[in-house]
């Protein structure tokens, strides 16, 4: 009886102090939140006492509760000659927040928001992606977990009223060609055991419309021919399209095609 009331003590303080870890963080993340939040106020006040200029630019670190937000303001005319943006990072403890706004009568509306866990975050750039002659925003990042190569982009299609954005595109392993409207990348997977992808932009969609990879026998063994196909061979609509001898050079200068071989990677 003494052997199940130490069990149960245990068991008890066990508990108990998972519960109390919990809260703290809780308590940690409600308390990080609200001095971001209260840097995006104090940002936005100092961006609208200076509205009437064309370009601003500010820089300043923010420590709320001992939580330390570095924040940095930049109105420019950074998609279009012709309409300006606000753009607002905030770097908290545990991720950057990037939100963009439109200038419209006197104050900005927002048309992005983007969080970025801080330990994946790479940059943020902006480039025509889709070939359409507007800068689009590109947030960068690489993942924190797995085996393989994964360098992510998350895409922010312009509109063509160069006001307002798309909804985000997420992309692995990418290479952009605007010139073709084309997002050539590797799928994620082994050096020498994956495919590659070739995606195209139809206005605010993405078409697919190949994916390529070494054909295998019964045994798993490559043939030595490669396969053009309709989807991943994972996919349970995959179909064959085309057996080749080699890798269509067009895919051989993307980012990221040495791991799509294996080559540097045995």
């Amino acid at each position: 009886m003494v052997v199940n009331d130490t069990l149960q003590t245990n068991i008890d303080k066990t508990e108990k102090e998972r519960l109390e870890k919990r809260e703290g963080i809780e308590k940690q993340d409600y308390e990080d939140s609200i001095s971001l939040a209260k840097a995006l106020v104090g940002a936005l006040k100092i961006a609208t006492l200076n509205i009437e200029k064309e370009k601003f630019q500010n820089k300043y670190e923010v420590i709320s509760d001992s939580i330390s937000v570095n924040v940095e303001i930049n109105l420019d005319y950074h998609f279009t000659k012709k309409y300006p943006h606000l753009i607002i990072r905030r770097h908290g403890p545990n991720a950057v927040y990037i939100d963009i706004y439109n200038k419209n009568d006197r104050k900005f509306e927002k048309v992005v928001s983007h969080e970025q866990w801080v330990m994946t975050y790479v940059n943020d750039t902006i480039r025509d992606v889709n070939g359409d002659g507007l800068n689009d925003f590109v947030v960068n990042w690489y993942g924190a977990t797995g085996c393989c190569l994964k360098a992510f982009s998350n895409v922010y299609l312009l509109r063509q009223n160069k006001n307002e954005f798309s909804n985000n595109f997420e992309f692995i392993n990418p290479t952009f060609s605007p010139k073709e409207k084309i997002i050539r990348g590797v799928c994620y997977g082994h050096p020498g055991e994956t495919e590659m992808y070739k995606y195209k932009w139809n206005e605010e969609m993405v078409d697919t419309i190949e994916y390529v990879g070494y054909e295998k026998n019964d045994s798993g063994k490559k043939t030595g021919k490669i396969v053009i196909s309709n989807t991943s061979s994972c996919s349970n609509t995959f179909k064959v399209l085309k057996r080749l001898n080699s890798v269509p050079n067009e895919y051989k200068k993307i980012e990221g095609y040495d791991w799509f071989t294996g080559k540097g990677y045995e």
